[in-house]
């Protein structure tokens, strides 16, 4: 499964079943925490949210040389950024009403199959991320500030209109265009800018939410009513809260398996603290509370009642509490 045109195909052949599963679950993972975040506390804190999140993969995909064009074929080469200029008569700037403006044309970018995979619309705080990365790329090569915002999107690429704040545009004779990559390189590169982000989106969460692990859980939850009502789309109905966990374990095809012990609930394996683990998060807490705050979202929309999800002495059973 992937965006058309795009060079993704989680069910294509000749990938192991755990390479593309985990790219499923960084990519959930990353969704979970934005789109959570962006639902529970608004987009006025989304915004610095965002920058931050953007700062931090710049920290670790700073393009080497001294022009915006080495910038942006070193990403095309080692990223899963493919951002070509898109030139009229030979220019890439052009006056409009907010100043001078130029466009880009995103064949890809590390959240297109993020939105793909979790049926989420583009133009929301993921793509704002990849947008305040661009700036930052443009003002570090340009020395000016820059805004850069998504236009239109479609299945093959994202139309990117830049505007020059201040300080001096790109230079018309930029002239880039990415060769796409092959199909392993992609899923390498991808799984790379997932764990960048990854890292990010844990110090990101720390600094937003004020050191307060229990907002990172209500950003959880506000994600896991999402997918509980697209699992009740499926025709799922829970009759009870056991039945529910049931539902829940097979929805989240092998990411999570919980099992109901009376007034609690045991996780007994999940993908997503074992990604933390692996990739030894700074601020795990707030990826293990938002986790937390997930299950009890989907189970809340899957029994029609308020469910919430309490930590215990053991680190992997919650204590359950029906409202």
């Amino acid at each position: 499964m992937a965006l058309e045109g795009s060079t993704l195909f989680l069910d294509g052949a000749g990938y192991a079943d755990d390479t593309l599963r985990e790219v499923e679950a960084y990519s959930r993972l990353i969704a979970m925490a934005v789109v959570g975040v962006e639902e529970a506390v608004g987009r006025n804190i989304t915004g610095g949210f965002a920058n931050l999140l953007a700062r931090e993969i710049m920290a670790k995909y700073k393009p080497p040389g001294s022009s915006i064009k080495d910038a942006l074929e070193w990403l095309g080469r080692n990223t899963v950024f493919r951002v070509n200029t898109y030139r009229v008569q030979g220019k890439l700037c052009r006056e409009e009403d907010e100043g001078k403006a130029f466009y880009l044309i995103a064949h890809e970018c590390p959240v297109r199959q993020i939105l793909y995979l979790e049926d989420l619309p583009a133009g929301g705080t993921l793509c704002r991320i990849m947008c305040s990365y661009l700036e930052r790329l443009f003002a570090e090569r340009l020395g000016g500030r820059y805004r850069v915002r998504l236009v239109r999107s479609g299945p093959n690429a994202c139309l990117l209109r830049g505007v020059v704040v201040s300080g001096n545009p790109p230079p018309d004779d930029v002239d880039v265009y990415t060769e796409p990559p092959s199909r392993e390189e992609y899923v390498e590169q991808l799984r790379n800018m997932l764990s960048a982000i990854l890292h990010g989106l844990s110090r990101a969460l720390y600094l937003t939410l004020g050191s307060n692990p229990a907002m990172s859980y209500r950003a959880g939850k506000s994600y896991g009513r999402r997918l509980g009502a697209m699992i009740l789309a499926e025709g799922y109905e829970a009759q009870n809260l056991e039945e529910a966990v049931e539902i829940l374990n097979e929805g989240l095809q092998g990411m999570v398996k919980t099992r109901l012990e009376g007034d609690r609930l045991v996780l007994e394996w999940s993908w997503f603290h074992d990604i933390v683990e692996r990739e030894g998060l700074q601020h795990p807490e707030f990826i293990y509370r938002l986790v937390q705050g997930f299950i009890a979202g989907v189970l809340e929309m899957l029994v029609g009642r308020r469910i919430e999800l309490r930590s215990t002495q053991e680190h992997n059973v919650y204590a359950v509490m029906q409202l």
